[in-house]
């Protein structure tokens, strides 16, 4: 995350940051800390898969404002730039990193039919990728 440009590091600020951080009703981004707001410049989704990691059956996202949620690999999208996308518990489109990208690969098989090209396997089940 950047502020005027530059770069936060500190940890718990970034959290304090990605934890107030809101969707406006006109599709538009906001931090909000107590009284004091301000705008963000998102470009295509604030949210990132910081983390996928296993969890008996299925896979458990990590974001970047510390929260865990399970994949709903039914949303799990593949765009042409080759990164992995899904749909949040809050309806929010996430990207995921390379690293959690790297985390699904094994559980991937090519598919054809699918609507990417790939399938999802998880639990028994299999799941196609969608394309964006």
């Amino acid at each position: 995350m950047l502020v005027h440009g530059e770069p936060v590091t500190h940890a718990r600020t970034l959290e304090v940051l990605w934890r107030s951080l809101e969707r406006l009703p006109d599709g538009s981004w906001q931090v909000r800390v107590g009284a004091e707001s301000a705008a963000v410049a998102v470009s295509e989704t604030p949210w990132a898969v910081r983390s996928a990691v296993p969890d008996g059956g299925g896979f458990t996202l990590w974001l970047p404002d510390g929260s865990r949620e399970p994949l709903d690999p039914g949303s799990l999208r593949l765009g042409r730039d080759g990164v992995l996308r899904c749909t949040l518990a809050n309806g929010c489109r996430a990207r995921f990193t390379r690293a959690a990208q790297l985390s699904l690969g094994a559980q991937l098989e090519e598919d054809a039919s699918a609507p990417a090209g790939f399938r999802l396997k998880l639990g028994g089940q299999s799941f196609p990728l969608g394309s964006e």
